[in-house]
């Protein structure tokens, strides 16, 4: 069968991986690089995975798949702590693994041998079942496929799917939730005691000196910062220099550095970046018309539940037929 997937992020390399051997698979993305979430910002000297932030491993397939692309990942010994309420504790759980020598190694690893056009916005599937058609944002055309997998994010997808599908009822109750991430730089070494800090306080729910994963340049310093996704969520339209601005303040409060005074500094907006709950399904199948959904959102996030939808969605489409 003639198979397009749509986004080249975890979950769409992970239904191309499970595919590419016995399909005619073609991947499609509108960025300029694969890896989805998965990426890395480069600015100068400075470097920042401004997404992901880590993975688990849990899944045994996963693991072996991260085992077996060996230099392209690395197990992260972060000192981590979690400030809660004003008290800092230990932040312990499973180990957290990165990749190396910046996140978007793991899936451009992955994106190897296969047949990925970027830089390609898809607006809408078309079509009838087993002869679908990809419409493209510049007016475009691609097709016919005899399947689709949609890995975009629920709102997303629910513009690109066809009105007429059952699965839109589905998708109209998931709820994902924005993300700013800040990005601060240094050309010094800065060590605030800490490796990740965990935060249960507005506005900031995560800080990471990305500079401490395996692999980056420890000569410098480089901070990414999340914001919460609840506050992210009420001033996703806010403007900018002023989100900087509260981001900065309490991310120097939390690290005992004036951040305001890096040489670099830099906001990027994740519209959709979390999801509240998964909709109870690894993938969400439309057999009549032809089509999958898969993403982290149909299980509650993280890189391995994307790759765990991917994998679904990939059985789903073979079931299919």
């Amino acid at each position: 069968m003639k198979i397009a997937i749509i986004g080249t992020g975890m979950a769409g390399l992970s239904a191309a991986h499970h595919l590419s051997g016995d399909h005619d698979v073609v991947l499609f993305d509108k960025s300029r690089g694969v890896g989805g979430r998965m990426s890395t910002r480069y600015a100068g000297a400075y470097e920042f995975d401004h997404g992901a932030q880590y993975f688990t491993l849990s899944d045994p397939e996963f693991e072996a798949l991260v085992d077996t692309l060996g230099e392209a990942t690395a197990p992260w010994d972060s000192r981590g702590l979690y400030l809660r309420a004003g008290e800092m504790m230990a932040d312990t759980g499973r180990p957290r693994w990165v990749g190396a020598p910046r996140m978007n190694a793991l899936p451009k690893a992955m994106a190897n041998g296969l047949n990925i056009q970027l830089g390609r916005r898809v607006a809408r599937i078309a079509g009838q079942p087993g002869e679908l058609t990809l419409r493209f944002e510049d007016k475009s055309t691609d097709g016919p496929f005899d399947r689709v997998i949609c890995t975009a994010p629920a709102p997303q997808a629910s513009d690109i799917l066809p009105q007429r599908s059952p699965l839109q009822v589905i998708l109209a109750d998931v709820r994902m939730h924005a993300c700013f991430a800040l990005m601060v730089g240094w050309l010094d070494p800065f060590d605030p005691g800490w490796d990740s800090l965990r935060v249960s306080d507005l506005p900031i729910s995560w800080m990471a000196r990305n500079s401490s994963k395996q692999g980056r340049d420890e000569t410098i310093s480089t901070l990414v910062v999340h914001a919460a996704p609840e506050w992210s969520d009420v001033h996703a339209e806010a403007d900018r220099e002023w989100v900087q601005t509260m981001m900065l303040d309490a991310a120097s409060a939390l690290c005992g550095r004036p951040l305001n005074q890096a040489p670099h500094i830099a906001l990027h907006r994740w519209l959709y970046a979390y999801a509240n709950e998964g909709v109870g399904q690894n993938c969400l199948i439309d057999p009549a018309l032809g089509v999958v959904l898969a993403g982290d959102w149909c299980v509650g996030g993280r890189v391995e539940g994307a790759y765990i939808s991917g994998r679904a969605a990939a059985n789903a489409i073979n079931l299919l037929g």
